[in-house]
């Protein structure tokens, strides 16, 4: 790429071998002495129209000027910059495009030239350029300058036999949402590194996620490596992995850890689920943070009507608004339950409650 610092630096050379101030080269450049400062300290670059005009103020050539004054045969030199300049600024792409592809300059040339370059101008040429003269590595240079239905064609293009994750990975701010998906499932279904696509995400749309988590599920990738992509994909493609994932009897940690994503809605779904399959109650429990407190209610009622056992209502005490718990437990009889028990729901009801309890005990 080109060293703005070198070229800046020559053009400040060549401006004091004239013994011209900022202001006198400005003015015969029709520009601002800010912007002639700016191209001396290496923080910008002239306009290819204003690149050919200080050729002409100094009499060099614009490959000279380039290549900062670099000796011709030098093993740093970068040549056919001129002859690329000159044809696009003179609006003959296909022409430079036809040189390229002739083998009379080549591409690592035009990415030289690339900052200096509007993206619709690169793109006119890239699109003539035989796309078996890109390599990873050119595509990854020219990613900041070229538009991005142009990039995204080279690199779908280039990864048509295998995706590189690697590569994605440098490209992901540059292409559409939509090729980085494309990709994406690909990898996935051809057992990429999921550490790598879980990387890309903040790069994907939604929509696409959702049917990269399904088809990577489908593809038996564990429902934990998925799990990363949870903060990203959206609830109703979690919940779909969930409720599957109950049936299959997975992991009961892992649905925990997804259940903050999935909305109190779907958690509700989760508890009911569990507590008519009569699977642990534990589950139950740890999910009770995460679900509505209609749920929470429901459960309470449920143990009042003796469906579950009143010990469960300990370990959901600590979840039910206080006043709900007492007006429940008002309502049970409470020689059913063991003095541990009611000792462990003391906490978490209202006093006029506890000293009913209290006067029940001593009587009993």
């Amino acid at each position: 790429m080109l060293d703005t610092r070198k070229v800046g630096s020559y053009i400040s050379k060549l401006r004091k071998e004239k013994d011209w101030t900022q202001m006198e080269l400005a003015d015969r450049l029709n520009v601002s002495h800010q912007a002639v400062s700016k191209w001396e300290r290496g923080e910008s670059l002239p306009d290819l129209g204003t690149l050919m005009n200080i050729g002409q103020a100094f009499s060099v050539s614009v490959d000279e000027l380039m290549n900062g004054g670099a000796e011709r045969e030098g093993s740093v030199y970068v040549h056919n910059l001129g002859r690329i300049v000159k044809g696009i600024s003179e609006d003959r792409r296909e022409e430079v495009a036809e040189m390229i592809n002739a083998g009379e300059a080549d591409m690592d040339e035009l990415i030289e030239v690339a900052p200096l370059l509007r993206a619709s101008e690169l793109a006119a040429v890239t699109e003539k350029v035989d796309k078996s003269l890109f390599n990873h590595d050119m595509i990854v240079r020219l990613a900041p300058f070229v538009e991005t239905e142009v990039l995204d064609e080279l690199v779908l293009q280039s990864m048509e036999e295998n995706v590189d994750l690697e590569l994605i990975g440098k490209l992901a701010p540059f292409v559409s949402s939509k090729a980085l998906g494309d990709m994406l499932d690909k990898a996935v279904t051809e057992g990429g590194d999921f550490d790598a696509i879980v990387r890309l995400a903040p790069f994907v749309e939604r929509a696409a996620l959702d049917r990269l988590v399904l088809q990577a599920r489908e593809d038996g990738v564990e429902l934990e490596q998925i799990g990363k992509l949870a903060p990203f994909v959206s609830r109703e493609a979690l919940w779909n992995l969930l409720d599957k994932a109950v049936t299959d009897k997975v992991d009961s940690d892992t649905v925990i850890k997804l259940a903050p994503f999935i909305g109190r809605e779907h958690v509700d779904k989760l508890i009911e689920r569990a507590v008519d399959e009569d699977l642990e109650w534990e589950f139950v429990v740890r999910l009770a943070p995460f679900c509505s407190r209609s749920m929470l209610n429901q459960l309470a009622e449920r143990v009042k009507e003796g469906e579950l056992d009143s010990s469960r209502l300990v370990s959901l005490a600590p979840f039910i608004d206080r006043e709900v718990l007492s007006r429940i437990i008002d309502r049970m009889d409470m020689s059913k339950f063991a003095p541990e028990t009611i000792a462990e729901l003391a906490p978490f009801v209202d006093k006029g409650t506890l000293s009913k309890w209290i006067q029940g005990l001593l009587v009993k």
